[in-house]
């Protein structure tokens, strides 16, 4: 056989290897990325030990009957700290404490609030604390590397600015019921399990006839009245029960714990969300992932400078800061114990009905 009829032979049987080969080697996994090396791994994250040294030790964990609930930056040593309000507020008789660096435990109380930021300040009765460092110049640039401090010895996690500073659009607070128009009122039609209207006792056939001192005449003005507030806060209603009528403060919940759509589940693979991530006037976007307890403290520059405070994580990929510029035009009135521009009692304890309820 002369070498060509050879070649030609040949041929195909060589390119069928060849392409099997190439479809082997397609299909063939790409090399996995140690998850040490993942952004917030722990090699990652020791790179970072000392730039956050110094502000890890100004983080507290701030505690309410003794489960964390947020994180803290103390921005005086005679022990002022500044956290998140929605994460300690809302429980009835809750004793606050922060835990610091060292693991020492002091009682805290609350002084200031800010419901617009979401931010509250607490006193502690102690001197000589480590103080956080602010960057005052300018807020971070998008692409900035970021890092979440914590009361520990290495960041918390690392990020990245994604979006420069902005207002982040309202969430609206949720009921938890269904309803219809009705003589003289708005008809509850089914109360959400486990919603803040089940909470405070209402039923299928209720009839809400004022909310917040305002008369509710049809379903569009319970709406509307539900709309001004923000998860977390309180709404007064006036019910009316067969012949009786009684007062209660629902809390508001948020859609994303009774409501699901394709956005809110995807947005809760990486695990929960905050429960106020909405309504800040001023915050920037980075990507880090934390969990709502992990709210409330500094996170920082490559410099070691806090840049912000966390408010909220949004989403799966999304949490918010508010700049380190707008929490210091706020630290002094705070600390004076000024409450803000706020509705009465919108973030208080959520009342019983003013009478028994009837059967």
């Amino acid at each position: 056989m002369s070498g060509i009829a050879l070649i030609r032979l040949t041929c195909p049987a060589l390119m069928s290897a060849v392409l099997l080969l190439a479809a082997v080697v397609e299909a063939a996994p790409p090399p996995q990325l140690p998850r040490d090396l993942y952004k917030s791994g722990t090699a990652i994250r020791n790179a970072f030990r000392p730039i956050v040294k110094g502000t890890n030790r100004a983080t507290v964990a701030v505690l309410v009957n003794g489960r964390q609930k947020a994180l803290g930056a103390i921005v005086a040593a005679d022990g002022w700290v500044l956290t998140k309000a929605s994460q300690v507020n809302g429980i009835n008789g809750g004793a606050i404490t922060c835990q610091l660096k060292d693991g020492k435990t002091i009682s805290a109380r609350q002084v200031g609030l800010h419901p617009e930021h979401d931010l509250a300040m607490l006193k502690l009765e102690a001197t000589g604390l480590p103080v956080v460092t602010w960057r005052t110049d300018q807020d971070p640039s998008v692409g900035s590397l970021l890092a979440t401090c914590g009361p520990g010895d290495l960041p918390l996690a690392v990020g990245v600015v994604s979006i420069h500073r902005r207002r982040i659009p309202h969430f609206f607070g949720f009921l938890g019921i269904g309803f219809e128009d009705s003589a003289g009122g708005v008809r509850v039609s089914r109360v959400m399990p486990n919603s803040g209207a089940s909470r405070v006792g209402l039923k299928a056939g209720d009839v809400i006839t004022r909310v917040a001192g305002t008369t509710i005449p049809r379903g569009e003005a319970l709406r509307d009245q539900i709309r001004k507030f923000r998860p977390g806060e309180l709404l007064p209603l006036r019910v009316r029960r067969g012949r009786v009528e009684f007062d209660a403060n629902a809390r508001l919940g948020s859609p994303a714990q009774h409501v699901q759509n394709r956005s809110i589940f995807m947005n809760k693979l990486g695990g929960q969300l905050s429960f106020r991530r909405g309504g800040f006037p001023n915050a920037f976007a980075h990507d880090t992932v934390l969990k709502p307890e992990e709210c409330g403290g500094p996170l920082v520059d490559l410099e070691g400078r806090a840049v912000g405070i966390n408010i909220a994580r949004e989403g799966r990929t999304e949490s918010h800061a508010i700049p380190a510029q707008v929490i210091l035009g706020l630290l002094e009135d705070l600390k004076s114990g000024r409450q803000f521009a706020a509705p009465a009692n919108r973030l208080g304890s959520a009342d019983p009905p003013a009478v028994p309820l009837p059967r």
